[in-house]
């Protein structure tokens, strides 16, 4: 048999071996995600209301220090799903703010995660990778704590983590004629669940 047949069948073998071998996880409804900001007049929260996710993992992942799981996490929110709880006004401001009609969401992708350390039955994992917002992209990682529940085929996350709108050139949103003018400083709660 020609060499080049024979090693078409192998990457082909192999290809479908790898495709085989992995589980996709798809993001829970019941996923929590909060953004807190201050400003010069008080406090301010947004939830975000829907998401869309997924966790592809190989299926003999192993948890261990220093892992490195053959894995894709993706985790996406659409900014007018997203809800201040101070009126249609403030919501506007938000969606302007991020540019919501050229990039309607908000997207991270993960190129690495590497489990760093375990503490029982839950390890941490480090999540490198990109995300999108307001038309700009950067380089980003999160640091999860995570569990996985081989019974309900479950992996949950949760953390927090701070940014900076300037990162993506969001101008701060202002109100009651600029008396109101928020920082630039944010934190990102999260708690979300992925199911097979």
């Amino acid at each position: 048999m020609n060499i080049k047949i024979i090693k078409l069948f192998v990457t082909l073998f192999l290809l479908n071996y790898g495709i085989q071998a992995q589980t996709t996880y798809t993001l829970s409804e019941n996923a929590a995600m909060k953004i807190d900001g201050t400003s010069t007049v008080s406090d301010w929260s947004v939830e975000v209301l829907k998401a869309t996710g997924s966790f592809t993992l190989i299926n003999d992942f192993k948890i261990e220090v220093g892992a490195i799981l053959y894995s894709n996490l993706e985790f996406s929110f659409p900014v007018d799903k997203m809800e201040s709880g101070r009126g249609p006004i403030m919501n506007s401001k938000i969606k302007k703010a991020l540019k919501s009609t050229e990039t309607p969401s908000i997207v991270y992708k993960s190129t690495e995660n590497k489990i760093v350390s375990i503490t029982d039955s839950t390890f941490v994992l480090e999540s490198k990778g990109t995300i999108a917002a307001a038309g700009v992209e950067k380089p980003f990682s999160v640091s999860l704590n995570s569990s996985f529940d081989t019974e309900l085929n479950t992996i949950s996350f949760e953390g927090n983590k701070d940014v900076l709108m300037s990162m993506f050139n969001i101008v701060k949103p202002t109100a009651f004629f600029g008396k109101l003018k928020t920082k630039d400083e944010l934190n990102v709660k999260f708690k979300v669940s992925f199911t097979k």
